[in-house]
């Protein structure tokens, strides 16, 4: 009887690994990665030049008027511009989180102030691209981060015009008008923000339509949010009076003490930046914020100028109001741009520390 023998199993084909997986999209069209990228360079280096444009002919505007530079004065003026955004920038990272987000601290905060570059681009629809391109990753998508940014901006503006309408209500009847037209701009800006609104609204607008639980998740967004983002907000705004405060002091005016002044300082910042603001053809609100700046301010300069510390001062309100309205867009420019070279010089840091470990 003999023993059957089995046959041998057919050898494997041999493959080849190139040829069994196919190339990624990014392997097979790398030119595309290198476009996007070079549109972002140009794209920030045309933001970039007209900022640089903008400071060169405010200085020339500037350089006209006979003023007294004090320059620790400006650097305060500018951190505390700088710090103003530090409670936007934490409600805005709120409230993605809220919408079942995750972006990391440092990533939100460079976000945020990488974003206000974009600002001065007309439209300020860049700032929304910016900041959601930036804080995207696997757990974070761009759509909810940039329904978070009308969220936090809208409530931004409004909380503002609330205060400012508030303010020129309570000390200053006599402007009435300008009341008014804040509190209409507060009920415009702030009635989308009402929790069953925003939520219609961005049915309507059919966001998050190819993920079926992302408008549920919209629903967090609910009254204790908005009144968190109002408390927020409202020190925001305390901090750009600081820095109008400060500005008015880098000019050489003996301006005493913030708080004698400060329900008029955060009125004027607050209705210059929402007109500003409102006007969206204007980028960062230029020309309309300086105005507004300065029509408010000339009655103070009047007061100011009456104290014997500023007799020597031969300039009048109106020049003086209109040097401060320049000098404190010349130092908002520097500080985000100080900002935005700080957070990235912060990341090729972190980078780099992270090469050399991996070595």
């Amino acid at each position: 009887m003999t023993r059957a023998t089995a046959s041998p199993l057919p050898a494997a084909p041999s493959v080849n690994p190139s040829e069994s997986t196919p190339p990624s999209p990014k392997s097979r069209f790398p030119w595309k990665k290198r476009l996007v990228a070079t549109a972002k360079l140009l794209l920030f280096a045309l933001i970039v030049a007209w900022i640089a444009n903008r400071f060169a002919k405010d200085w020339t505007e500037i350089s006209r008027y006979d003023w007294r530079p004090r320059p620790g004065w400006a650097l305060a003026s500018g951190l505390f511009y700088l710090a103003a955004y530090v409670p936007s920038a934490y409600f805005w990272r709120l409230s993605i989180r809220w919408l079942g987000g995750a972006p990391g601290v440092f990533s939100a905060f460079k976000a945020f102030y990488v974003s206000q570059l974009g600002k001065y681009v007309p439209g300020k629809a860049l700032v929304v691209v910016i900041r959601s391109a930036l804080v995207a990753n696997d757990k974070t998508k761009a759509s909810v981060a940039a329904v978070c940014v009308f969220y936090e901006t809208l409530t931004m503006m409004a909380t503002g015009a609330l205060i400012s309408a508030l303010i020129v209500a309570v000390w200053f009847r006599e402007h009435w008008l300008y009341s008014a037209l804040a509190l209409l701009t507060a009920f415009c800006v702030g009635l989308p923000l009402l929790p069953p609104i925003f939520v219609r609204i961005l049915s309507i607008l059919r966001v998050g339509k190819n993920d079926p639980t992302l408008q549920e998740r919209f629903r967090a967004l609910t009254w204790r949010s908005l009144f968190v983002g109002v408390g927020l907000t409202s020190v925001l705004w305390l901090f750009f009076g600081l820095s109008l405060w400060a500005a008015i002091g880098a000019i050489g005016v003996a301006v005493g003490s913030f708080w004698s002044s400060a329900h008029l300082l955060v009125a004027a910042s607050a209705l210059a930046v929402v007109f500003g603001f409102a006007v969206a053809v204007a980028p960062g609100g230029l020309g309309v914020r300086e105005a507004a700046l300065t029509i408010l301010l000339i009655p103070f300069f009047k007061t100011l100028l009456q104290a014997p510390e500023n007799a020597t001062f031969t300039a009048s309100a109106e020049t003086l109001a209109t040097i401060v309205a320049l000098v404190q867009r010349l130092v908002s420019i520097v500080a985000e741009v100080a900002a935005v070279a700080a957070f990235y010089a912060v990341d090729f840091g972190k980078r780099a520390v992270g090469r050399l470990r991996r070595r």
